[in-house]
């Protein structure tokens, strides 16, 4: 499905067309919505071209950091102004990320995903083409996230090749990959409990899995493991069950700068790089498992009495 944005030099607004049917399913919901968004923007007084600049803003912006830039405009030979067609999902990643701003004042929730499309001149209505429980919105972050990670790792790879950098051990890249990815939520912290809460609700799983899996492979993809063996899926599975119970640790943590988490994930990571050899590393696979699902299942139990750090 595309979405047309027409730009009208007569009220200096975009307005919002479909140009493709929708599934049949959300059909209606989606008309809806796109036609509440054009007709509120045909009500809103003239302004300059220069009040239209559109506001993105990174996985990991903090309250106060803003870049601006807007969308393309096209101009025909007889220099009138053409439609921008902006396909629906370049739409939701714009209004996403810009939401990202208001969710330490309202969470992650349909109201800042409401506010961070008024940055962008649209209607609050816009908020209306995601899930009502703030999930798209959080799975935006973590892909932005995995996504600020995995460039993180690749330019510290090209700086090891070109040898303006050394190798780091395995032990301290792991660690600085996690401790670098848990980072990104500390903008967030005092709402990550919500997120989490969101994320293991039985439609997220999937989604929020795959995410997960996708960050743990990258990372030893980058640590320069080559295994092909039974030891791929159980380096996979040990790192994992440490990312998950740093989290929690991390959201429970109050000592300055998190402290006490960097040294717990430390910890975890030199215990796990201390096995002795290949039959021991299976035998702590599952191990590793339910470590990981142990820790989930204590982040879902302390949601209810964890909205803040302690």
């Amino acid at each position: 499905m595309f979405v047309c944005v027409v730009s009208s030099p007569r009220l200096g607004n975009s307005f919002l067309f479909a140009c493709q049917l929708y599934p049949p399913q959300r059909a209606f919901q989606a008309s809806a919505v796109l036609r509440r968004v054009f007709d509120e923007q045909k009500k809103e007084p003239l302004a300059s071209s220069s009040q239209h600049q559109f506001n993105s803003y990174p996985a990991d912006h903090q309250p106060g950091q803003e870049r601006q830039g807007h969308c393309p405009s096209y101009t025909g030979q007889g220099g009138q102004e053409s439609e921008d067609y902006e396909s629906e999902e370049q739409l939701q990643h714009r209004i996403l990320t810009a939401a990202l701003e208001f969710v330490p004042e309202h969470g992650w929730t349909a109201e800042a995903i409401a506010e961070g499309a008024k940055t962008l001149g649209l209607s609050v209505a816009a908020a209306g083409m995601f899930h009502s429980d703030g999930s798209d919105l959080i799975l935006h972050f973590v892909s932005e996230c995995n996504t600020k990670l995995s460039e993180l790792l690749e330019q510290e790879q090209k700086l090891v090749q070109l040898g303006e950098a050394e190798k780091k051990p395995t032990d301290q890249f792991l660690k600085d990959a996690v401790e670098a990815r848990l980072r990104m939520l500390i903008p967030y912290i005092e709402k990550w409990p919500q997120a989490l809460s969101i994320l293991l609700l039985p439609r997220n799983i999937p989604s929020s899995l795959n995410l997960l899996t996708s960050m743990i492979d990258d990372i030893w993809q980058y640590a320069g493991d080559q295994s092909t063996d039974f030891n791929w899926y159980t380096r996979r599975a040990v790192l994992t069950g440490i990312y998950n119970t740093t989290e929690l640790v991390m959201l429970q943590d109050s000592s300055p700068d998190f402290d006490e988490t960097w040294r717990f994930l430390e910890n975890r990571v030199a215990d796990a790089m201390s096995m002795g050899n290949a039959a021991d590393q299976v035998r702590s696979t599952g191990e590793a498992v339910v470590q990981g699902l142990m820790g989930a299942a204590v982040t879902i139990k302390n949601l209810a009495g964890l909205n803040q750090r302690r």
